[in-house]
């Protein structure tokens, strides 16, 4: 370490606070070696940093690309083109030719600025490639932190969960093409995600054990492992289903590879499939507009609304906890049996911290106030109240049926 000589030139050899080794070329003189190096000595003692982006300031331009060719081999192709047209659409041109060592965290919040007209969940989209790349240079000590770390996600809005119900579901089924009418209703009866869907192949469908095993996905015409790895999965095929996939399989050919194919045989595109199919079956059976993967929220909000155990649930969605269920369908869940509280009603009653509330009978039942309990209202002046005897509904109301006949109620009674 030091200051050295090669053929003309002199070299300043340090290391700074992490241990890192700087090395630079002063030129031709001793006397500014010298003082380079006491500089540099001084900055480490300051703990400054001394990194290699204070000398060759490389734009941040150059370093994404370069940080993009890493990415190659450590994400999906899918994320990767996702990456790309982040960088070229939206950091790239803003940062430009800036040197990467020089951004600042107001200069990613000016960035946040210029898009201001995208929505919350795009925005923390296209922040997921540029705090990566900070991330990744601060990892590997191109820079010293990252101007991303305190960079606050933005608050996305629920996502927006509008099921079908039976009739719905019927009204559309009816009014799709025939062709894929398969697709949908195995979409609707399995809870399936659409790129699970595009790339399923016969022989991940047994019709034997009536089950059908999730390996694979297809995101942007390209197919790759799904997206968790609980969406590795055996669904359980529900009889209707199985039904209609074995009358479908009839009609395809035996060598046919996807289980859904368009009308050519090629392997569907889920952006055809949704404007030429989906939208226009909408419209025809009079239904509101919504996103095909309202599908799968179909499938878990009616499973739930029928009493399904929620763990099985889960299991066919791909989730490895209920909290997801619960998260997103949980207002579908309905107890069959009682309200939720009544136990704790009970226990308070049992502790004498509530008078006795009585039992509500299961199904659909007509309550009546016995006489005693029934406190009509008081008498106005010059009229009767009927007997209390006389009352046959829950509630004690004093005005009578005849009464409403003699001031002209053009509601008729029926005696």
């Amino acid at each position: 370490m030091g200051i050295r000589k090669r053929g003309k030139c002199w070299f300043v050899d340090v290391r700074d606070a992490k241990g890192k080794r700087i090395r630079r070329t002063v030129g031709t003189s001793k006397a500014v070696a010298v003082m380079v190096e006491k500089d540099l000595q001084l900055k480490t003692a300051r703990g400054q940093y001394l990194g290699i982006f204070e000398t060759k300031r490389t734009p941040f331009s150059d370093y994404a690309l370069e940080w993009l060719e890493r990415k190659k081999v450590t994400v999906s192709q899918s994320t990767w083109r996702d990456y790309k047209s982040i960088m070229e659409v939206y950091a790239i041109p803003h940062f430009g030719r800036m040197p990467l060592c020089l951004i600042r965290r107001r200069d990613v919040e000016e960035f946040l600025d210029k898009m201001h007209a995208l929505s919350a969940k795009r925005k923390n989209n296209v922040m997921v490639p540029v705090k990566n790349l900070f991330n990744d240079a601060r990892r590997r000590e191109d820079l010293r932190e990252s101007p991303c770390e305190l960079i606050r996600r933005f608050k996305e809005e629920k996502a927006l969960i509008d099921p079908f119900s039976f009739p719905e579901m019927k009204l559309f089924l009816d009014a799709v093409d025939p062709h894929f009418v398969a697709y949908f209703t195995t979409a609707f009866f399995t809870g399936m995600r659409p790129n699970e869907l595009l790339a399923l192949k016969w022989h991940n469908v047994d019709f034997v054990m009536k089950s059908i095993t999730i390996r694979e996905g297809r995101v942007q015409g390209i197919e790759g492992p799904p997206k968790t790895l609980s969406s590795y999965r055996d669904i359980d095929m529900l009889d209707p289903l199985h039904d209609v996939l074995a009358q479908y399989r009839l009609t395809c050919p035996n060598d046919a590879v996807y289980v859904f194919r368009n009308r050519v045989g090629n392997p569907l595109s889920v952006d055809n499939l949704r404007n030429r199919v989906w939208y226009p079956a909408l419209a025809k059976a009079k239904l509101r507009k919504r996103t095909m993967y309202q599908t799968r929220h179909t499938f878990a909000s009616l499973m739930l609304a029928h009493g399904e155990d929620p763990l099985w649930i889960a299991r066919m969605l791909g989730h490895t906890t209920l909290q997801m269920v619960f998260q997103h369908y949980g207002k579908f869940i309905r107890n069959r049996m009682r309200k939720d509280g009544v136990r704790f009603t009970q226990g308070m009653t049992e502790a004498g911290l509530c008078p006795s509330v009585p039992k509500k009978p299961e199904g659909h039942v007509l309550y009546t106030i016995p006489t005693e309990t029934a406190k009509p209202l008081p008498a106005r002046v010059g009229e009767g109240l009927e007997k209390s005897s006389d009352i046959q509904f829950g509630h004690t109301l004093g005005t009578d049926a005849k009464d409403l006949q003699k001031k002209g109620s053009r509601f008729p009674v029926t005696p």
